[in-house]
């Protein structure tokens, strides 16, 4: 009986501090309900920061508060912050068991977590316990469209439709799906219903706007993105879009009021920064729009497109002298040493020789790209380097001159005087040949883009990436990339630019672009017959993803170009190419001669072809320089038919033991396969999945269709 008692009044105590708990909760939740309506109405207002921290002011007075848990975690999801926004969702749910609400965002934010299979399963549960649940069904449509599968999708959409045949995301993404796949009439239908039924929402004109501009009826599209900037002055988007618009009007004075109206309020809205760049350029107002980028890249150093227009504008205006060249190729130098540290040579040398480009009397700059040279044991070209820099270096304007100056230049003559005397028997030395003045370009390639009418994220990226393209591609000595500055028509106009350029291949490319990621699309057409060959897509997300996809563009049309080179010299039966280190070339390498002017690509494949006739024999490799390769020569028939100038192709190569030296040239056989495999790689070894890697891509219409509240 004590026991019972002592027991009864343990639970009383308990029972009595929870009740002073919730009497002390109760007491503070209209001050926890004040900033949760504050919160909510940022929200309404995009002001996704100043809801975020009212509804932490919320749980601070009421940690149960599971709808601001709720609201938290969506404002979190919107900043792109998902890891954060789950944990927030578990709050949430610890107060609001089975809110539907909280698990379909919970498998919203699984899919921007690259984690689609574990979406799939919250949202088919959601389903099959509520089968008139909406937000499961559009969350099953973005799993569907993830996988390309448009036509699900719009099942999806038309399936919630439905059930509520006035739904503003259901009627709005079926008019961006139908849009997408070319069925512009139905696309005007569904946009006709949502403006019907919405016509006072801000993302239905907003869509509407884009839609019309989509479609070059820039009247329209004017007049539904200022409609929305009237419903809602706050929302930037909208400002943004009414600005491309007007911009591919040329109306750039009205492009330019614009964003000088965003910049006041926010300092940080980039793409005002961006677009009216991009006027004053076109206005012929460089400097205007260098300090315009300048300033912008100071606010948001990550913009990569911006930048990389700053960039080639800076290089086709200013005087190479200009002494604020330097200050612009700091950024790259930077990296440079970043990606060095961590021994990735193909990003290192990428961002040095960008900021060569910029700059290209900046001492650093290429005194650190010859130490990365010399490690990659490339001592050649590490020799050239230090000799350009001492042929080059600024003239002090004092003779006097302090001693770690003088012990540099020292050091330095040191250096260049050792390293003749070790080059002394190399190739070039032993042939006589200056491997300087080669002319080894083997391949012409056509770089096309058609005109996007608008684009939410960078106005005119197609024509900016193709001049980055062009750029990147001068430092491969085999390849030539003629870039149309301006865009074609057409497949059409492309096919007849490249025949009557005498291209080997032609490429069709577009650029896609979200918040978070970068795409390149190209389609690869023979120059000759303009067959379509083979079409490839490279996608990059996180820091530096726009220079990573633009190497990787690189990466895989050289993949596609075979390895070819010429004889350029030849004693009895060993001979010279024009292909060493730098192009990939190895020992043992065995390579076929053919008849000069007798290689040309394959009418309907990858690869090149030449008559029998012409295979004049083979070379096998035994001494590999860094721009030149001396072989053994095997002839084929009776007679001597081998001359300098006979072209070489690569018959078979080495299995890969290692780290391939070139990352910058042609990499594929005659047939246009990898002439090199790793070594021990199997073919059917699988390849792991994107999902496994982490690497999911997200169309940029999902964003589109995601951001529809």
């Amino acid at each position: 009986m004590g026991w019972d008692m002592n027991c009864f009044l343990k639970k009383s105590l308990a029972c009595a501090v929870a009740l002073a708990c919730v009497v002390a909760v109760s007491a503070q939740t209209p001050k926890a309900r004040q900033h949760y309506d504050n919160g909510v109405q940022k929200q309404q207002r995009y002001d996704f920061y100043g809801a975020a921290e009212d509804f932490q002011e919320a749980l601070q007075i009421n940690p149960a508060y599971g709808d601001a848990w709720f609201h938290l975690a969506q404002v979190t999801y919107e900043l792109d912050d998902y890891n954060l926004a789950l944990s927030y969702l578990d709050n949430a749910e610890k107060y609001a068991r089975d809110k539907s609400d909280i698990l379909n965002l919970r498998g919203l934010t699984y899919i921007s977590l690259g984690r689609l299979s574990d979406a799939r399963t919250v949202f088919e549960k959601m389903l099959k316990k509520y089968p008139n649940d909406l937000q499961a069904r559009f969350g099953l449509a973005e799993l569907d469209l993830y996988s390309g599968s448009y036509d699900a999708a719009k099942k999806m959409y038309l399936g919630a439709l439905k059930r509520q045949g006035d739904n503003r995301k259901a009627l709005l993404a079926l008019a961006l799906l139908s849009a997408e796949t070319g069925n512009s009439d139905v696309s005007e239908d569904y946009l006709r219903q949502a403006l019907r039924y919405h016509s006072g929402d801000v993302q239905v004109q907003y869509l509407a706007a884009y839609l019309a501009a989509r479609g070059r009826n820039f009247e329209e599209a004017e007049r539904r993105a200022r409609a929305a900037v009237q419903i809602n002055g706050e929302y930037v988007n909208a400002y943004v879009l009414l600005a491309s618009v007007l911009y591919a009007q040329a109306r750039y004075d009205e492009v330019i009021d614009i964003c000088d109206f965003l910049i006041a309020r926010n300092r940080k809205t980039t793409a005002a920064w961006y677009l009216k760049g991009l006027s004053q350029k076109n206005q012929e107002k460089y400097e205007a729009a260098i300090s315009t980028w300048t300033t912008a890249l100071s606010i948001d150093s990550q913009d990569e497109v911006m930048r990389s227009a700053l960039e080639l504008l800076v290089t086709k205006t200013t005087q190479v002298e200009d002494e604020r060249r330097g200050q612009w190729a700091v950024y790259h130098i930077k990296k440079g040493r970043d990606f060095a540290k961590l021994f990735m040579g193909e990003e290192a040398r990428y961002e040095y020789q960008r900021a060569l480009k910029i700059d290209p009397q900046n001492e650093i700059a290429r005194s650190e790209f010859a130490t990365l040279l010399s490690h990659a044991g490339l001592n050649e070209l590490y020799l050239q380097q230090l000799k350009f820099i001492g042929e080059h270096e600024k003239v002090p304007a004092s003779e006097e001159k302090d001693e770690d100056e003088r012990y540099r230049k020292i050091r330095m003559a040191d250096t260049i005087e050792a390293y003749d005397s070790l080059l002394q028997y190399s190739l070039n030395t032993k042939w006589e040949i200056d491997p300087f003045y080669l002319d080894k370009t083997r391949w012409h390639v056509g770089l096309y883009y058609t005109s996007s009418p608008v684009q939410l994220i960078h106005s005119e990226a197609e024509q900016i990436s193709a001049d980055m393209i062009q750029d990147i591609f001068t430092g491969v000595a085999v390849t030539s990339v003629d870039v149309q500055h301006r865009p074609v028509n057409g497949y059409g106009e492309a096919f007849r630019l490249s025949r009557a350029g005498g291209m080997d291949y032609f490429v069709m490319f577009s650029v896609e672009e979200t918040e978070r990621e970068v795409s390149i699309n190209a389609i690869v057409y023979s120059g000759r017959t303009g067959v379509e060959l083979t079409r490839f897509s490279t996608f990059r997300t996180g820091n530096d993803k726009y220079a990573s996809v633009l190497r990787s563009f690189r990466r895989t049309m050289l993949n596609m170009l075979p390895v070819r080179g010429k004889i350029i010299s030849r004693s009895v039966n060993e001979v010279l190419v024009d292909l060493g280190k730098v192009e990939g070339m190895t020992e043992n390498a065995v390579l076929d001669v053919v008849k000069s002017g007798a290689v040309r690509t394959k009418d309907n494949a990858l690869g090149v072809e030449f008559g029998k006739d012409n295979l004049l024999g083979k070379m096998t490799v035994t001494r590999v320089g860094e721009e030149i390769a001396q072989g053994k020569l095997e002839q084929n028939g009776f007679y001597d038919r081998v001359n300098v100038g006979d072209e070489v192709l690569v018959r078979s190569m080495p299995d890969e033991n290692g780290n391939v030296v070139a990352d910058t040239a042609p990499a594929a056989d005659e047939n246009g396969q990898p002439a090199r495999k790793k070594k021990g790689k199997k073919d059917k070894d699988e390849k792991p999945t994107a999902e496994q890697l982490g690497l999911v891509r997200t169309p940029a219409i999902v964003d589109l269709i995601r951001s529809i509240e």
